[in-house]
């Protein structure tokens, strides 16, 4: 079973991918950061920063370069939407909210894997937002969901 859906996004630098298989991914990179939420089963993969296990409803993330692969946990596969950001989005972004001094400016989101519920429904928002008709309140919103988003994720979990 594989299915994958590129919803267009309205703003340069993102990219939207919808998927659902049972495959196994081997090693790869992306040269862009990686924000997404499973909707469906789990998965486990190698990363960078370790072995990661997420199921449904967890933000997974992956940085520019990292090396890391994906397989299903159990039957039935699993389905994710995911938000590929230029790295000059993250960087403005994280000018944005004054990270400058931290491990965002290293380049890197630091974890992995996110089980947030706040955090998914921002996700899902910002999402929405992106690949949706583009209407100015909609940009609006997308962009104060990505600085929100940006702002967790860049931080060491507190």
């Amino acid at each position: 079973m594989k299915n994958f859906r590129l919803p267009r996004c309205h703003r340069a630098g993102v990219e939207a991918v919808e998927a659902g298989t049972d495959l196994a991914f081997g090693r790869h990179t992306h040269d862009l950061f990686g924000v997404g939420l499973i909707g469906r089963g789990a998965q486990k993969s190698a990363s960078g920063r370790g072995m990661v296990e997420a199921g449904a409803g967890d933000l997974i993330t992956v940085n520019p370069g990292e090396v890391h692969d994906g397989a299903p946990i159990g039957e039935g596969g699993r389905a994710w939407r995911i938000l590929y950001l230029d790295p000059a989005i993250v960087a403005e972004g994280a000018a944005d909210i004054g990270v400058e001094g931290r491990a965002a400016m290293a380049g890197e989101f630091i974890q992995p894997a996110v089980s947030d519920r706040r955090l998914a429904q921002l996700f899902r928002d910002l999402y929405q937002a992106m690949t949706s008709s583009a209407a100015d309140h909609e940009i609006l919103q997308a962009d104060q969901a990505l600085l929100l988003l940006l702002d967790a994720l860049l931080q060491p979990p507190g």
